[in-house]
């Protein structure tokens, strides 16, 4: 499983997803350091006083990942500058909204260029 979290590098991760919160935003920056792949999981709990803190962080392989969030390899390889909601019913992850140009997204509408 060491090399699953090679190819995929790190994932910047909030304490809260870590703890079993769900997921309400991801997004995907450019990273100025080369292990991390740029993608930024926070929790619907997360607020603005929460995010600032570089405590309320880890930083998590692939295989870590696939076990809270499957989904986040499937959409892996989208683009930098991709920024994403989660949606949810009844407590179930639903779908995609795209924040960037504000309407529901598909797996593969999130993979491609924009």
């Amino acid at each position: 499983m060491e090399k699953i979290n090679l190819d995929y590098g790190g994932f910047v991760v909030s304490n809260n997803v870590i703890e079993g919160k769900p997921i309400r935003y991801t997004f995907r920056e450019k990273s100025d350091i080369p292990k991390l792949n740029g993608w930024t999981i926070y929790s619907i709990e997360d607020n603005d006083d929460y995010v600032n803190n570089p405590d309320n962080f880890k930083i998590m392989g692939a295989t870590s990942i696939i076990k809270i969030a499957p989904v986040m390899l499937e959409i892996f390889d989208a683009p930098y500058g991709t920024d994403i909601c989660w949606l949810y019913e009844e407590g179930v992850h639903i779908g995609f909204y795209d924040l960037v140009n504000e309407k529901e997204i598909s797996i593969s509408e999130i993979l491609s260029d924009k």
